[in-house]
């Protein structure tokens, strides 16, 4: 037995599990956590172990106290809500620490499954509607206490502030070979001035919200296709709902991922953003506020804006975040990011009168 099954068979009776009675294998397809699923031999149980990238999440403590409070509120307030709690230790731990490493273990959702891509509209709307239901269930939430698992994770001001930084100490044959895309970024910079207008503005509320919805946070029934949960809850904690939605917009609308260099295929589906946000709105309607819903629309260019100016500023950088497979790999998902943005904008007029007709 090698010492990477020791450590799994030693990290799971610290929750109070059998390892001779488990089988250990790697889970799922995201590249932050190492996850393993974990099947009983002799009953039908299954649980999934993950290690937390303590790279990413400095201060794990802060997810556990997050996802703790958010279970404990759902819990006493809307127990039918299926929501993937955390199993403490045998100590009554969120999180075992071993060898200067955290791991948490959760229940698998039996009869569940995920996707990678949103292939038909019908799964816009489920996963728009399951986002909507935690942002539903957790509205009158107590946030004190509980804090950013990744500080600044969506602070547009702050990623262009590195931006700017990056102009001035980056890779300078770089700067002077990208000055398209540069200047892009420095055209839209008005969007940068509304998401602070957001931030300032004591009439946006704060909620509690999942920060990162992409469709493969999303667990679907095996049997209705229908959402069943979300998942992935590491960005679970306080901000402002034009996260959640955009990065559904951002995600969800173009068949083209942000790894696609066929740049002429990027094009937004509207009825891909009209489903999600029928699907966000069914459940949200009735509790957004005047100033959430005159920014609807802000959500998919503050997000797509936010994701291209990121990747441009790690290409000024050399590559120092992202992990890259050949030199020109962040500059192309830029480019990306522009050519929808790009598109996004052309389209408003359509998209805003679907927002009104969801909304009203």
């Amino acid at each position: 037995m090698n010492k990477k099954n020791l450590d799994l068979e030693h990290i799971s009776k610290l929750f109070g599990l059998e390892p001779d009675n488990y089988s250990f294998k790697p889970f799922g397809s995201g590249h932050i956590n190492a996850t393993f699923l974990l099947e009983s031999i002799s009953e039908n149980k299954r649980f999934v172990l993950q290690k937390i990238n303590i790279n990413v999440f400095k201060k794990p403590e802060i997810i556990a106290i997050n996802v703790g409070n958010t279970s404990d509120f759902l819990a006493k307030n809307h127990p039918e809500y299926l929501f993937i709690h955390q199993i403490k230790t045998v100590n009554g731990e969120d999180l075992a620490f071993v060898d200067g490493e955290y791991w948490r273990l959760s229940p698998f959702i039996p009869n569940s499954y995920s996707i990678n891509s949103v292939s038909e509209p019908q799964m816009a709307y489920e996963a728009g509607k399951a986002f909507g239901l935690l942002t539903k269930n957790l509205h009158h939430m107590p946030l004190e206490g509980l804090q950013a698992s990744i500080p600044g994770f969506h602070d547009l001001a702050w990623r262009y502030q590195q931006f700017e930084e990056s102009l001035k100490n980056g890779n300078q044959n770089r700067i002077s070979e990208v000055a398209q895309e540069i200047e892009f970024i420095k055209s839209q910079k008005h969007l940068v001035e509304v998401y602070q207008n957001i931030i300032q503005n004591p009439e946006y509320p704060t909620r509690m919200i999942h920060h990162d919805t992409k469709i493969n946070n999303v667990l679907f029934d095996k049997t209705t296709n229908k959402s069943l949960c979300v998942c992935d809850l590491d960005t679970l904690m306080p901000g402002k709902i034009i996260s959640d939605i955009g990065d559904m917009v951002r995600t969800y609308i173009c068949e083209e991922s942000e790894e696609s260099t066929e740049f002429e295929k990027i094009k937004i589906r509207t009825e891909y953003f009209e489903a999600l946000m029928n699907g966000y709105l069914s459940q949200m309607k009735s509790l957004i506020s005047p100033a959430e819903k005159e920014n609807l629309f802000f959500a998919g260019p503050f997000m797509i804006y936010m994701q291209g100016l990121r990747f441009l500023t790690d290409y000024l950088n050399d590559d120092i975040y992202y992990p890259i497979k050949y030199p020109e790999h962040n500059l192309n998902r830029a480019k990306n990011q522009r050519i929808l943005l790009e598109d996004l904008l052309s389209n408003e007029v359509e998209l805003m009168t679907i927002i009104k007709k969801n909304i009203d």
